[in-house]
C-alpha cells in the first residue's frame, strides 16, 4: 500500500534524526534522575510519600509534554519542504502516487514517530512512579510493623494509577493535533515561519480558557474584539481540553470519569486532525512543485 510506504519511510527519517534523539533521551533521563526528588525512596509518613509521589507524576508529565511539543514541531516543519528541497518529491509524484496518499501517508508516518516517542516516555514514566510508590509501600510497611495501618493512621500507597495511562494518551492527543496543524503549515510555509506559527497557535489554543473569556458576554470589550477573540477561539484547536489535570487552572474541574473524557477529547482531536488533512490535501493538489 502506497500511504503505508510513505508513512514507514517518514518513520525512519524522522527516527533518524540527531536533534529528536536528543530530544528523547533527555526526556527520558530527566524522568528517571525525578525519582532522587526526595533524595530517598524511603519515608517517614504518608503525606510525605504523597507528596514525592504527586511530584514525579508532575515533572514526568511536564517534562513528556514538553517534549512532545518539540518533537511534533522539529519533526513537522520540515516533512514537506525537505521532500522539495532534496528534489525527492518530484521522483515520488512522477510514480504512481497521489498527492493525497504522499500528504497522508507522511502524516501517518508523523503520527507513528510521535506515537514511539510518547510511548517510550510513558513507560518509563509510569515505572518510575510505580518504583518510587513501592518504595514508599516497603518503608510505610516497616514502620509500621506489628502495628495495625489503621493504629498508626498510614494508608496503604496505591502502586499503579491508570489515571497514568490516559495522561499519556493526553498528551499523545494534543500533540496528534498540533501536528497536524504544523504539517497543513508545511504545505505553504518555509520551516522558520511555520516554526513560529505552530508555536503561536499552541500557545493560544493553551489559553483557550482566556479567549473564550474575552470573547464572552459577560466581557467589557467592545463587540468588535469580541467579535475577534470569538473568531480565535473557535478557529485555534482548543489545546486546554488536554490540560484538565491541572487543578490549578481549572480549579472548578471535577472529572468522574476519565475514560469517558479521554473518549470525549479523542474525538475532539481526531476530528480537528482530520480537518487540517482535509486541507493540507485541497492546498497540495493546487501547489505548483
Amino acid at each position: 500500500m502506497i500511504i503505508w510506504s510513505i508513512a514507514k519511510a517518514t518513520v525512519g527519517d524522522a527516527m533518524r534524526k540527531k536533534v529528536l534523539q536528543i530530544f528523547l533521551v533527555v526526556a527520558i533521563g530527566l524522568i528517571v534522575i525525578s525519582l532522587s526528588f526526595s533524595q530517598t525512596l524511603s519515608f517517614s509518613t504518608r503525606e510525605g510519600s504523597s507528596t514525592d509521589i504527586m511530584l514525579v507524576k508532575s515533572f514526568g508529565m511536564g517534562l513528556m509534554a514538553m517534549a512532545g511539543w518539540l518533537i511534533s514541531l522539529v519533526m513537522c516543519v520540515s516533512l514537506i519542504p525537505q521532500e522539495i528541497e532534496r528534489r525527492t518529491i518530484y521522483t515520488i509524484l512522477a510514480k504512481p502516487v497521489k498527492r493525497y496518499e504522499f500528504i497522508i501517508g507522511k502524516f501517518l508516518g508523523a503520527m507513528l514517530t510521535l506515537a514511539i516517542c510518547v510511548a517510550f516516555m510513558g513507560i518509563v514514566f509510569i515505572g518510575v512512579v510505580m518504583a518510587k510508590a513501592h518504595g514508599a509501600s516497603v518503608a510505610a510497611a516497616s514502620s509500621t510493623t506489628g502495628i495495625s495501618a489503621l493504629d498508626s493512621g498510614i494508608e496503604k500507597v496505591q502502586l499503579f494509577d491508570i489515571n497514568m495511562v490516559w495522561s499519556v494518551v493526553m498528551i499523545y492527543l494534543q500533540f496528534m493535533v498540533l501536528s497536524a496543524v504544523v504539517l497543513l503549515f508545511s504545505v505553504f510555509m518555509t520551516p522558520t515561519v511555520n516554526f513560529f506559527m505552530g508555536l503561536g497557535v499552541y500557545i493560544i489554543g493553551v489559553l483557550a480558557s482566556l479567549t473564550e473569556t474575552l470573547a464572552s458576554k459577560g466581557s467589557s470589550l467592545n463587540f468588535i474584539l469580541k467579535g475577534f477573540y470569538k473568531v480565535i477561539h473557535m478557529i485555534i484547536p482548543n489545546f486546554d481540553k488536554f490540560n484538565v489535570t491541572n487543578t490549578l487552572l481549572h480549579p472548578e474541574a471535577h472529572i468522574t470519569n476519565v475514560m469517558h473524557y479521554t473518549g470525549q477529547v479523542a474525538l475532539y482531536g481526531i476530528f480537528y486532525a482530520l480537518l487540517m488533512m482535509m486541507l493540507a490535501v485541497i492546498i497540495f493538489e493546487k501547489k505548483e512543485v
